[in-house]
């Protein structure tokens, strides 16, 4: 039994390392990304603007945002 969890235990790594997952920007995240430059080029913030403070104008102004939702409600 030893001998068989052992070599569960050296396939599952050996796989881990071929396989080499990594994380990669998304379609949608990257055209949602590209139109908030642009907005916030027309609107003569960039790239003086803070991020973090673009993405919540841009939330803002695209009507993306609810009062007093943090995002970690459940929704039925």
């Amino acid at each position: 039994m030893k001998r068989q969890w052992l070599a569960d235990q050296i396939f599952v790594e050996e796989e881990q390392r071929r396989i080499e997952p990594y994380t990669m920007q998304g379609e949608q995240s990257s055209m949602v990304q590209s139109d908030m430059k642009k907005w916030a080029q027309k609107e003569g913030m960039w790239p003086q603007i803070d991020y973090k403070a673009m993405i919540d104008a841009h939330a803002e102004a695209r009507g993306w945002t609810q009062e007093e939702f943090t995002g970690l409600e459940i929704i039925e």
